[in-house]
């Protein structure tokens, strides 16, 4: 799960800790979509990068491209590069996990409300995190015919019958900025 992660302590190459994990950007595009980037809330910090800022600040997350990334241990995530010289981007057209998928509201094709998002889960393997779906209420759709119907086929198409509660990546069309819109892809 996301909630597994996320606050993780983040350590440079030197072993200092720099701060905790703030969130993940994925590419949902991808099959399946892997990790691609690291938001890391930095603790106190006077500089971004080789910009030294005009006074050391508290509150600022970076994001970090997935290759700053050492290892992901059990006490914490090691980035391969010394507090400040980590690469920096933009997360301009990103897909952040914690960000635009958890608590989000699920829509149908056409616009139906369905359920929020309760969790993200992800799987690990090795140090990837491939996102896997999204968990959602045990009771995730209203009744009704058509719903039930999207239901099923979701279920079917996405070889996950057993999964009540959750939601497939393939299932999900595209991550607007009010809902997740979900479906059936041709």
């Amino acid at each position: 799960m996301l909630s597994s992660i996320i606050k993780k302590e983040v350590r440079d190459t030197d072993g200092r800790k720099v701060g905790h994990l703030e969130d993940l950007a994925f590419d949902l595009s991808a099959r399946p979509p892997v990790a691609t980037h690291l938001a890391v809330h930095l603790e106190w910090t006077d500089r971004v990068g080789e910009i030294l800022l005009p006074r050391p600040v508290e509150d600022i997350v970076l994001l970090l491209p997935w290759s700053e990334l050492e290892s992901i241990e059990e006490d914490a995530l090691y980035l391969n590069q010394a507090h400040p010289d980590f690469e920096v981007v933009s997360c301009e057209g990103k897909t952040l996990a914690r960000r635009d998928l958890l608590n989000k509201q699920i829509v149908d094709e056409e616009g139906n409300r369905l359920q929020r998002v309760d969790a993200v889960i992800l799987r690990r393997e090795g140090i990837l995190l491939i996102f896997e779906g999204l968990q959602v209420g045990m009771e995730w759709f209203p009744t009704g015919k058509r719903v039930q119907k999207l239901v099923r086929r979701l279920r079917k198409r996405y070889r996950r019958a057993g999964e009540v509660n959750v939601i497939p990546y393939e299932a999900i069309l595209r991550v607007e900025e009010e809902a997740i819109v979900i479906g059936v892809r041709s």
